[in-house]
């Protein structure tokens, strides 16, 4: 089994109770790695997730008149899961609309008041570990006010490239204020 595959396989199984509790560790706040489009990767903290699951474009049902980047809901252990085009919230062409338009994806499933949504993206990488405190703010000049919205921060890996944090409420509230 790969080593993502193992770093992975307890957020499919385990409560969520357990993953905060692996995901504090004394050295730093452990985070799964995503490149949210071409040029931008980011991190999303493990704490904050319920699991990481393919998703066939095929299974999504599409639900009208919601925002464009709610791509609709799939069942998941036998509820109604909304799945959210992350990379399209931030600006990027809408999955779709992409040439060629990927067939699946990862969804990061996060709780979101008392649903669960899954954050599709087209893959996910490795867990890394970072010192929250070494989180750096973003730039005005790096993305527009609508992206930096939802951004909590960067981190820089060791090669000195940035990972951008997501901010998962910001998300949340933007994702709540489409369909409210």
């Amino acid at each position: 089994m790969s080593q993502l595959a193992q770093s992975l396989s307890f957020l499919q199984v385990s409560s969520p109770l357990l993953q905060l509790g692996e995901a504090q560790q004394q050295d730093g706040q452990r985070f799964l790695k995503f490149p949210l489009n071409a040029e931008v990767n980011a991190l999303l903290p493990l704490a904050e997730l319920q699991g990481v699951i393919s998703v066939s474009l095929h299974d999504i049902l599409p639900v009208p008149q919601v925002a464009e980047s709610l791509l609709g809901i799939i069942n998941w252990q036998g509820k109604a899961t909304w799945i959210l085009d992350l990379a399209h919230l931030f600006g990027a062409t809408h999955w779709c609309r992409q040439k060629p338009v990927a067939e699946s994806g990862m969804a990061m499933l996060v709780q979101v008041k008392s649903e669960t949504v899954g954050l599709l993206v087209k893959q996910v990488s490795t867990i890394e570990t970072y010192d929250p405190e070494q989180c750096l703010p973003v730039s005005e000049t790096l993305f527009s006010a609508k992206a930096r919205a939802l951004l909590g921060g960067y981190f820089l890996d060791s090669a000195g490239k940035p990972w951008m944090l997501l901010d998962l409420q910001a998300v949340v509230k933007t994702l709540f204020s489409t369909i409210d």
